[in-house]
């Protein structure tokens, strides 16, 4: 791990981040309704979205792994996704119903809380990823 990989992948988790608030809300869009349940899953669909497109990015850009896909890696990648999702899922939703940002930000409430609970997840993620799916490249990686 080195402080210019980790601006690597705060760069890539913020083209896929912008990428994904777009998905959830075109997600959102699409069920219609606005309610706990359609929310989660309108942010569990864009963060799956979100996953597939972080990991080839990540891959290529952030750890520069000269394997290219490898599904071992995808996996691990994935499970470690998982756990963000799942914490990206609870802060989102303690975000925005907990707070009550409907309040605040009306209909922009939704994008708001998953963006900040992104990007929370987002520091939990990387050291993960760094130690467990690209490890190797994570070492000789300037």
């Amino acid at each position: 791990m080195s402080l210019g990989q980790y601006a690597r992948f705060l760069f890539v988790g913020g083209v896929v981040g912008v990428l994904t608030i777009c998905c959830r809300e075109l997600i959102a869009w699409l069920l219609g309704s606005d309610t706990p349940v359609l929310y989660s899953v309108s942010v569990i669909c864009a963060y799956a979205i979100g996953i597939a497109t972080s990991f080839v990015l990540n891959s290529r850009f952030t750890f520069t792994d000269p394997e290219g896909f490898n599904w071992s890696k995808f996996a691990r990648f994935t499970a470690i996704a998982g756990i963000g999702m799942f914490s990206t899922w609870v802060l989102s939703l303690a975000l925005r119903y907990g707070l009550k940002l409907q309040a605040i930000f009306g209909e922009a409430s939704g994008g708001v809380a998953f963006a900040v609970a992104t990007l929370l997840s987002s520091v939990l993620t990387y050291p993960l990823n760094a130690s467990v799916v690209f490890r190797s490249t994570a070492r000789r990686t300037p």
